[in-house]
């Protein structure tokens, strides 16, 4: 390579840039032949013309096989953190120094029995540790701190307990009060009372009367529906509720804690706190032991323990008392409502209830809306009666004013013919002359009298009756 570019690369600087153990896992170098793990230098065919300006480095050993090699290098690399800290820390349980990450990265790297073996057989057989790779070192290393793994729990234990303490108490807390409050709330005692005589009504044809029903049956009250399919029974019931029970219509404000209960595994809380307990014991053992060292490391650790326990064991004491009160009330509620807890775990139960009481509450909103709608719908047709009515009553008025008009001029005629008479039955001034009076006398004593429109009075009376009966048929009414 002299005179070449290549002259001038230093890639090994590389090496601690590069992560070349994400890359021998995706490309599967040193499977087929002598492994990256022991030193050796992967030769690839596009490299291998070229001769090496370096000699080789010397092979490294590793007691671990390929996998766990390369976790324990990724370790190492996040926990930054030198062997004698380490050691100091484990030993004195300094969580100062070691965090929860580092203790959680150090678990995953303690010895397993096999690989310590391997170990001290490497030392037996005097071979030189710098021939191991630097995880095998820092493994073998570790192999001798003395109950690694247990000091490890311990250190996992102090840190976590109180998140642990924190997240599994409401839990506990929310069983107890959702289990006397479904057991004590008189409106849900009513409101189930109400269902089950729907239901023996509805059966009393095929069966006697039950004297109750399984919990399960409120999720299919939504099931059954009326003739006209608009709406379910709980409709009809919550409906009923409404206006012969109103003090059960917000029965769900009894019923405290049911969701977050609903959400709870009872089996987990007795795993989470059973291994709470086993961890206090483990951490006791501990102080009891450091109480015998003389070491300044173990006067440490006893101090961290001894504060620990004196902060945390009550606690755990009145967590495991809180949860047998739990389990009391959860199995008392059970039994009150004829379930059983072979059969039924507080996320079920309470869930069923969590399931009606959302149900409930919407069929509540439909029934009113339902009657929103009938209310305006009823108030529509009132209104267009109404105005019927009022259309009706203008168009009287109208047809009494068109038949005054009529009438008026019905007697406005008649009085006109009347008058036209009247004019007949007078002399005109030209026919007024002297003498006059004595030839209309003369006249009467040789024929009657007869009116000027020569009618008679009958014959006039129905002649005016006549008229006006044509006139009635004229006018509107």
């Amino acid at each position: 390579v002299r005179g070449t570019v290549f002259n001038e690369l230093d890639d090994e600087k590389l090496f601690n840039v590069i992560d070349f153990l994400e890359f021998e896992e995706h490309f599967k170098i040193g499977q087929g032949g002598p492994g990256m793990a022991n030193g050796d230098v992967s030769e690839v065919d596009a490299f291998h013309g070229f001769g090496s300006k370096r000699f080789k480095k010397p092979e490294l050993t590793s007691l671990m096989e390929h996998t766990r090699l390369r976790n324990i290098a990724i370790s190492r690399r996040k926990l930054e953190v030198g062997f004698d800290t380490v050691s100091h820390a484990v030993n004195s349980l300094d969580l100062k120094t070691l965090n929860v990450d580092s203790v959680e990265l150090l678990q995953r790297m303690v010895p397993n029995d096999a690989e310590i073996k391997l170990y001290r057989e490497y030392e037996r057989d005097r071979k030189p540790i710098s021939q191991l790779t630097e995880e095998d070192q820092y493994m073998l290393q570790l192999s001798k701190i003395d109950r690694l793994a247990t000091k490890l729990q311990v250190m996992s234990y102090v840190a976590n307990f109180f998140d642990n303490i924190h997240s599994v108490t409401p839990q506990v807390h929310a069983i107890i009060t959702a289990s006397r409050s479904v057991k004590s709330s008189s409106k849900l005692r009513k409101l189930l009372e109400i269902i089950l005589a729907f239901g023996n009504y509805m059966n009393s044809s095929r069966r006697g009367p039950a004297y109750g029903f399984k919990l399960s049956s409120l999720d299919t009250l939504c099931d059954t529906k009326s003739a006209d399919k608009k709406m379910s029974l709980l409709h009809y019931i919550q409906e009923t509720v409404r206006t012969k029970f109103p003090e059960l219509n917000n029965f769900e404000t009894e019923l405290r804690f049911i969701e977050k209960a609903s959400q709870v595994s009872l089996e987990n809380i007795i795993t989470d706190i059973t291994e709470l307990d086993k961890g206090m014991d483990q951490a006791k053992k501990e102080m009891e032991r450091c109480r015998d060292m003389r070491s300044l490391d173990g006067q440490s650790a006893l101090a961290v323990l001894r504060d620990f326990i004196g902060n945390s064991d009550d606690k755990l004491k009145k967590l495991k008392a809180d949860l047998k009160t739990a389990q009391t009330a959860f199995a008392d509620v059970l039994e009150y409502y004829g379930e059983s807890s072979r059969t039924m775990a507080p996320n079920t139960f309470f869930s069923i209830y969590v399931r009606f009481t959302k149900t409930y509450k919407t069929v509540e909103q439909e029934n009113d809306q339902r009657r929103r709608l009938e209310a305006a719908s009823k108030a529509a047709a009132l209104n267009q009666q109404k105005q019927q009515q009022e259309e009706q009553k203008q168009q009287v008025a109208r047809n009494n004013k068109i038949n005054a008009r009529k009438q008026q001029e019905a007697i406005m005629n008649e009085m006109k013919a009347r008058g036209v008479v009247a004019d007949k039955r007078l002399l005109s001034q030209e026919d007024v002359y002297h003498g006059a009076l004595e030839d209309i006398l003369i006249g009467l004593k040789n024929e009657p009298y007869r009116r000027a429109d020569a009618v008679r009075r009958s014959q006039r009376k129905r002649n005016e009756t006549v008229r006006l009966s044509r006139t009635l048929d004229d006018m509107e009414f």
